[in-house]
């Protein structure tokens, strides 16, 4: 007697081999049996008659940090197939953190979280996932430690080198999250503190990664008009510290450099024919998002988020002169205000704006300048404001998306009027580019949705339909899988998912959850 048994699929194994009919057996958890199994009894049957049976989709790079302890059922995710998230993201985890630091944390954040009422009762990042597995969630939850919050929790916001014994005090840090639960280290080069740190700091931090079989996840410096040398950055990390490296939301960004992805994926296979362990994450769209003071040049955010604001509004003449500047990743210079979007604020006065582009408020707020629009509405709304960037084109989303290296992620947030990437990610990619486009065959599709990210994070049992494997499954029709999510309403449930399996426990059911929440954290390696 099995707890459940799953029947007629064509299943995918998420290793890149074609699709077989088969039946699965499932108990405590595990898949047990795959084989004829229909004359076998169970707790439940699920008919997949029509459908494939895959590997739990893992999301790679998720923003749901805090939102878990206000949305435990993680509807967003798992409607869309999602069975495992990576929270930590972008050098901007939630822990290790000291109780001096964790307000400024918090503003720093709003703009990617919004104004939730989580109370930080954590301080290191095992007890944060301690108080994650106390909720309880949908989702497996499994976490780097933010390069970004172990500087700030040693040296704050300051704008400079770090010390020999500052390092020292850094790779401790580290080390402690990598030997309790971290998958490994995720840096935010364009976020503070990340931007203050050189390439020499951060190649001593990472070392710490080899010891644990880690990983290092890496939002490069520039992802525009210096995307290059960035990614020379990331490789000579690689190469320094000897350790994988993951590059985040890989993109070409900016209209000038649209049509440049060939060569630029070159440089990765030439860095991994030299021996660099170099791979690449991507979400389906031609816009990225982010919070929206990162158009403020690095200088600028020196000493913190008061600070910040202060110089916001006594040298904003200043911050629009340099705002015409390169030699760092200015967004706003690359992509135009007119192709900004406001998706979050926090105040109910301004919540008219998410949805609009800079320039059209600046036109609502009779300002001239759509600079000034923008840097009013982050002193309005204390930094917590989220933004969209129109700064790709879909033939590059497309050459990225062949790379063999590539994983598929959300990158998702969740406040205001989020990207549609947070609910439509990965029945974008079956429907649009799998089915209707035949960018990529559906077993490719699904291994760099599964196995593909489990081998890169060190997910040990997740990411393929194998016996003992863990019981994280999709069962989704292929002829009806579409995103549903767009920019103008991205708050909508994708089509397609039938059945949704977490630890043995269907999660969803034909595009509704079933509110069980069998999620667990994920600490040991």
């Amino acid at each position: 007697m099995y707890d459940l048994l799953i029947l007629n699929g064509k299943i995918i194994s998420g290793m890149g081999n074609p699709w077989y009919f088969g039946d699965l057996a499932i108990a405590k958890g595990k898949i047990v049996r795959i084989g004829q199994l229909s004359k076998e009894k169970a707790d439940r049957v699920i008919d997949a008659r029509g459908c494939f049976v895959a590997p739990g989709f893992i999301d790679g790079h998720s923003h749901s940090d805090l939102f878990l302890f206000s949305h435990p059922e993680a509807d967003s995710k798992i409607l869309q197939g999602v069975t495992t998230e990576i929270v930590g993201m972008d050098g901007l985890s939630v822990a290790p953190i000291d109780e001096g630091n964790v307000a400024d944390w918090q503003r720093l954040l709003s703009g990617l979280t919004g104004d939730l009422p989580v109370v930080w009762k954590w301080r290191s990042l095992a007890d944060y996932l301690r108080a994650i597995d106390a909720v309880p969630v949908s989702v497996h939850v499994a976490s780097y430690v933010g390069l970004g919050t172990i500087r700030l929790k040693v040296m704050g916001m300051t704008d400079r080198e770090a010390a020999p014994d500052e390092i020292d005090r850094m790779k401790r840090l580290a080390a402690q999250s990598l030997e309790e639960v971290a998958r490994g280290i995720s840096g935010g080069l364009v976020y503070p503190p990340n931007q203050y740190q050189t390439t020499k700091e951060i190649v001593e931090i990472a070392k710490v990664v080899r010891e644990y079989d880690g990983i290092f996840d890496v939002h490069l410096r520039n992802e525009g008009d210096h995307l290059v040398q960035a990614m020379d950055e990331a490789i000579e990390i690689g190469r320094q510290a000897q350790i994988p490296v993951l590059i985040s939301h890989f993109k070409v960004a900016g209209k000038k450099n649209w049509g440049q992805s060939e060569p630029i994926l070159q440089k990765i296979d030439e860095a991994r024919r030299e021996g660099v362990d170099l791979t690449i994450s991507q979400y389906p769209y031609t816009a990225g998002s982010t919070m929206l003071h990162a158009v403020v040049p690095p200088w600028y955010h020196a000493g913190g988020p008061e600070r910040l604001i202060q110089r916001i509004r006594e040298e904003r003449e200043r911050i629009k002169k340099d705002l015409e500047r390169d030699g760092w990743d200015n967004l706003a210079k690359g992509v135009g205000w007119e192709s900004i979007v406001i998706a979050s604020v926090k105040s109910d006065g301004n919540k008219k704006y998410e949805g609009k582009r800079v320039t059209e408020i600046a036109a609502m707020r009779g300002i001239k300048d759509p600079i000034d629009a923008a840097l009013d509405l982050l002193v309005e709304e204390d930094l917590g404001v989220g933004m969209l960037l129109f700064s790709m084109d879909e033939k590059d989303v497309v050459n990225i998306m062949r790379h063999p290296s590539v994983n598929f992620i959300t990158d998702g947030l969740l406040a205001g009027k989020p990207h549609p990437r947070t609910y439509g990610t990965f029945p974008r990619i079956l429907g649009r580019f799998v089915r209707e486009k035949g960018i990529l065959s559906l077993e490719e599709a699904i291994r760099k949705m599964t196995s593909l990210p489990a081998e890169k994070m060190r997910l040990k049992n997740k990411g393929k339909i194998i016996e003992n494997g863990d019981a994280d499954i999709t069962v989704f029709n292929l002829d009806m899988i579409r995103d549903h999510a767009t920019y103008e309403n991205p708050r909508q449930s994708p089509a397609g998912i039938e059945w949704v399996i977490v630890n043995g426990t269907v999660v969803a059911e034909k595009g509704k959850p079933t509110h069980a929440k069998p999620g667990k954290t994920i600490k040991a390696r």
